[in-house]
């Protein structure tokens, strides 16, 4: 993948949900301060459709998107937010320049589109903070996190235990992102593939039957049968009525014990609590890269291999 240097460029592209140019001012002046270039067109803040849900219509999405793909002196890709609406474009975007000379594509939520998609062609994708922000405190780890991968850093990360968790030791591919969209590709070239794979997984405002109802269906495609261990995101405001609770009550005890009953007699490793998702201790995670998953007693380590 390509290592950020001083003067590289970091584009910001709209595939989803609308964007204002407000919405951008901490991640322009974080490019900035870190010594690249924030580029980016006025043609993302467009609107369309829904009570202007999207940030244009699923052509200009595309086109937008496109144009960075194929530019080679753009270094990486910021997605400015998730929402819904990658999945519009995602059959329609030409992927070869981004095979023949791959950059770092960023962003998580709605953007599991993409890591899934690209991820089953062989590029790693960076699972991390969208350009905009959630209404949240960020952790220094948030960005420090996302700052050592485009600079070419060793990416490891170490928790703490929790009671759910189970114990051991796989090494395998790392792939998922949000799992109401991993659930919506089901059957799409899209879905997730391959063997030996260690699931990374995290959500928001579900119900618990929605969460139960969803690996199910994840169980019966098979996917449950091709995982070599499983991580554990933020499952937060889960089966909620009051929209308005704090962004970090992150980690739904609920949730977690309807995903321990999925995978507890898969005789695999598995850690829950890890902070990455719609949370503001959301680090990065290189998705589509080989890594070691170790679960013991009193702490859960992630490894990564050099993409």
């Amino acid at each position: 993948m390509r290592k950020l240097k001083s003067n590289s460029s970091i584009a910001i592209a709209a595939p989803a949900g609308r964007i204002f140019l407000q919405d951008l001012d901490f991640a322009i002046h974080w490019v900035e301060q870190n010594g690249w270039n924030a580029v980016y067109s006025k043609e993302i803040f467009k609107a369309h459709d829904f009570g202007y849900h999207y940030a244009g219509n699923a052509e200009h999405r595309k086109n937008q998107l496109q144009t960075y793909l194929d530019d080679e002196n753009i270094d990486a890709i910021w997605f400015a937010r998730g929402g819904y609406g990658s999945v519009q474009i995602i059959d329609d975007l030409d992927f070869s320049s981004l095979q023949k000379n791959p950059k770092w594509l960023i962003g998580y939520s709605d953007i599991t589109v993409f890591h899934n998609h690209l991820n089953n062609l062989g590029i790693p994708t960076l699972h991390a903070v969208t350009a905009k922000q959630l209404n949240a405190t960020y952790s220094g780890e948030t960005y420090t996190s996302l700052l050592n991968v485009l600079r070419g850093e060793t990416l490891n990360h170490k928790i703490a235990s929790y009671w759910l968790n189970i114990k051991g030791k796989a090494r395998g591919k790392l792939v998922g992102g949000n799992l109401s969209i991993i659930y919506s590709l089901l059957g799409s070239d899209s879905f997730i593939q391959g063997e030996d794979l260690i699931l990374f997984i995290e959500d928001w405002q579900e119900n618990w039957y929605h969460l139960d109802r969803m690996l199910m269906a994840i169980k019966r495609s098979g996917l449950l049968s091709r995982i070599r261990g499983l991580v554990v995101g933020s499952f937060t405001k889960m089966d909620i009525k009051d929209e308005n609770q704090n962004y970090e009550q992150a980690f739904d005890e609920a949730s977690n014990q309807i995903i321990h009953s999925f995978v507890k007699d898969l005789n695999i490793p598995v850690a829950f609590q890890f902070p990455s998702g719609h949370i503001g201790d959301n680090r990065a995670l290189i998705l589509g890269n080989d890594v070691i998953l170790d679960v013991s007693e009193k702490k859960s380590m992630l490894k990564f291999f050099k993409p």
